[in-house]
């Protein structure tokens, strides 16, 4: 076992028997006892959410899907608003209830009667939220903690659709709330935040894809001895094992499925591995489905880029905003001074994921992202303090060591070190503020062994509704279009609902697409027109 922990707690479990050549596993694994660009617009807000949406070509109805339940046997919930918002910095929803809760999953659905690992819950409801209504489950995958996201929602347009149904988030295995991983050194989790970059000397781009290359090697190393033999079971099927094991918990014959950001490969994979128990598919934002590591990553850095050009120009005319009508070229000016070792701790990695996320996830009130750029503005001026903190808190949502763990697990096709130096070069040229960082990060999975992927799915129980936003600068908006071809093959035709906001997630940010996941839940299948607009 390695030493010089990062800090968090160890390794622990108990188990019914006997596991040979288990030393370690997770914190608190415990005894099985259950089984291209959008035109900018001139609102900075990320989706105001009145109006109705803009319809185009419709379908025929197709049959009625199945009916959605509250559960028979409840977890046992408690109140923890103040806990879950402290845990992300943030104020605590007023006005809504904010409860949480464990199941054991199995480690193993395979094995179910050896060890199991704990999932937290989080519900989401207000007082007007129906009591028997049956439970929306949100997942974002390894993205972001699936809590933080509910989070998102609670304090957005999108919380309307409390009126009828509560929302439960299931944050991914092995990250923070679910018990989070351990198992790297300060020194392997440190080079993999930063892309290798050498705070004492200005990198260069072979010094750090060497040094990320050897701690990403070692990193694996260290994981996979900590979780032997279950250093592979993050992945998005066990993370749709996990959905499994909340539905028979509760007792239903279905789920209604939120999947957010990568939480929308867990959606499928679970439409795939359980078929007929995804009773609604809600795809928000989705990533695309079953593609190789380098063109995912392209994809990411082009759109990406794309919605932070439109953040600069759309914070240009909001009163306050820092930036003026100069955005782009400041956070070009910034990432590359970073990246030159002129930003005093930051570097360019942290810097531009500083950005993202706080983008990503900042608030439906202007002065939120105004925010964002006084702080990008104040660092380009050599006061690095706020910035520092988003970058701090971008990393221990987005590169904990389960999120890491989760998306290597899910890496499909790596790349090889000697063809990076190529990639950072093309893309930086295609993308000067993402390209260069998305190539890097492609060597944050050396050393694991590629994974086989989960199948898509053979059939649905109805067409899933997907909401399309073109502006998330966590993965970029290109992954509703990947998706055609799935759904070609499937023979469905979902409603797809397109916004133009900023933000993450359209659901928790657009009033308007709320009101369509509501009629889709409770009305589905949808009839009508299948492509729509919501207005940012």
């Amino acid at each position: 076992m390695r030493s010089a922990r990062g800090g968090r707690i160890g390794p622990g479990y108990r188990q019914r028997r006997h596991l040979i050549g288990v030393a370690a596993l997770v914190a608190g694994i415990v005894l099985s006892g259950c089984a291209v660009g959008p035109e900018s617009g001139p609102d900075l807000v990320p989706g105001d959410g009145n109006d109705n949406p803009a319809t185009t070509t419709s379908v025929a109805p197709p049959p009625p899907p199945p009916a959605l339940a509250a559960p028979k046997q409840d977890l046992k919930w408690r109140p923890c608003a103040a806990e879950v918002a402290g845990a992300y910095s943030v104020g605590a929803p007023a006005g809504m209830t904010v409860e949480c809760a464990t199941f054991d999953s199995p480690i193993d659905p395979a094995r179910p009667d050896d060890a199991v690992m704990p999932i937290a819950a989080t519900r989401l409801r207000t007082a007007s939220t129906p009591p028997t209504a049956a439970p929306l489950v949100l997942t974002s995958g390894s993205d972001l903690p699936s809590s933080r996201t509910l989070l998102m929602l609670a304090d957005g347009a999108g919380a309307q659709i409390l009126r009828t149904h509560p929302i439960v988030a299931i944050d991914r295995r092995g990250i923070p709330r679910s018990k989070d991983l351990d198992c790297m050194t300060r020194i392997e989790r440190a080079n993999l935040v930063d892309n290798g970059f050498n705070r004492n000397t200005a990198s260069s781009d072979s010094a750090r894809i060497s040094a990320l290359a050897s701690s990403a090697s070692s990193a694996s190393d260290s994981c996979t001895e900590t979780l032997t033999p279950y250093q592979l079971n993050f992945s998005i099927s066990f993370a749709a094992s996990d959905l499994e094991t909340l539905r028979r918990t509760w007792g239903v014959e279905h789920l209604g499925i939120v999947g957010v950001g990568e939480g929308s490969d867990v959606a499928l994979a679970y439409a795939s591995l359980y078929p007929g128990r995804a009773g609604r598919l809600i795809l928000d934002t989705p990533t695309p489905f079953g593609m190789n590591a380098r063109d995912r990553a392209l994809a990411r850095a082009t759109w990406v880029q794309t919605g932070l050009q439109t953040f600069a120009q759309r914070c240009a005319t909001v009163p306050g905003c820092a930036f003026g009508t100069d955005g782009l070229a400041t956070m070009q000016r910034l990432i590359d001074r970073a990246g030159a070792g002129r930003l005093g701790a930051l570097s360019d990695t942290q810097a531009l994921a500083a950005i993202t996320t706080a983008v990503a996830t900042a608030d439906a009130k202007p002065d939120a992202l105004v925010a964002v750029s006084s702080a990008i503005v104040a660092a380009d001026r050599g006061d690095t303090g706020a910035l520092t903190a988003l970058a701090s808190r971008a990393a221990q949502l987005r590169l904990n060591d389960g999120a890491i763990v989760a998306t290597c697990n899910d890496v499909i096709g790596p790349v090889g070190q000697s063809e990076i130096p190529g990639l950072i070069d093309a893309w930086s040229r295609q993308s000067s503020l993402t390209g260069a960082d998305a190539a890097l990060s492609l060597l944050r999975c050396n050393g694991w062994p590629p994974a086989e992927g989960t199948r898509a799915p053979t059939a649905l129980p109805t067409a899933p509704l997907v909401l399309s936003g073109s502006n998330d600068t966590i993965n970029g908006g290109s992954g509703a279009a990947a998706l055609k071809p799935l759904f070609m093959n499937l023979q469905v035709a979902p409603v797809t609902v397109t916004w133009d906001g900023l933000g993450y997630s359209v659901l928790a940010r657009s009033s308007c697409a709320a009101d369509v996941v509501a009629e889709y839940v409770d009305r589905a299948p949808l009839t009508g027109q299948t492509q729509r607009g919501c207005p940012a």
